[in-house]
């Protein structure tokens, strides 16, 4: 099986590159619907998150009001959080190694929790900071300094994109797009004997 990393900066267009391994068929480990998932299920996890934030109750929009104003708390998140969806992962990894050809683990954190070993490739998925800052307020209607907050909370893309085995750059169209991602998809199908 191999394991294929997707990361990205937010509103880089990491879904829609997620969107066209689904297109084949190739089952998505993405750790952002993980993370809301154990939110609800796991009590652990959610009273961990209560303790220390010394919350009565929360929702995934509070702690995002509440981290993203603040570093500090966002790497105590990420901290406590991590390990949970870490976890998760390896469970899963494991339960589909003998059936699946391919995996997509759909990672934004993917370098900054440290989870690249359980990657045999790795894909960014990359675009330029003003498409990026327009993007993420239109999206999420932001104004550009909530934008460039989020976007300064994560690792910046160019490191990203250093370390990263394939780039897709998403800054034009979407068949600019399709054609990257096509001819690397091409490229780890052809070297899956090497790793």
């Amino acid at each position: 099986m191999i394991r294929i990393g997707l990361t990205g900066g937010i509103a880089s267009g990491k879904s829609l590159v997620s969107s066209y391994f689904e297109e084949l068929n190739i089952p998505i480990l993405d750790a952002d619907k993980i993370y809301k998932n154990l939110l609800k299920t796991n009590k652990l996890l959610y009273n961990e998150i209560k303790k220390t934030f010394n919350l009565e109750d929360f929702t995934l929009k509070d702690l995002g009001e509440i981290v993203f104003d603040d570093q500090i708390k966002l790497k105590t998140l990420n901290k406590i959080a991590h390990p949970y969806v870490i976890r998760h992962f390896a469970e899963q990894l494991k339960k589909m190694a003998k059936t699946e050809e391919f995996v997509v683990l759909d990672i934004p954190l993917l370098f900054e929790a440290k989870m690249e070993n359980y990657c045999d490739v790795i894909i960014c998925v990359y675009v330029d900071e003003i498409i990026q800052i327009e993007r993420l307020m239109k999206r999420n209607n932001l104004t550009k300094k909530e934008a460039l907050k989020r976007i300064e909370s994560q690792m910046p893309l160019s490191e990203k994109c250093k370390i990263s085995d394939f780039v897709i750059d998403n800054s034009q169209d979407r068949d600019y797009t399709l054609q990257q991602f096509t001819r690397i998809f091409n490229k780890i199908k052809e070297n899956k004997n090497v790793t």
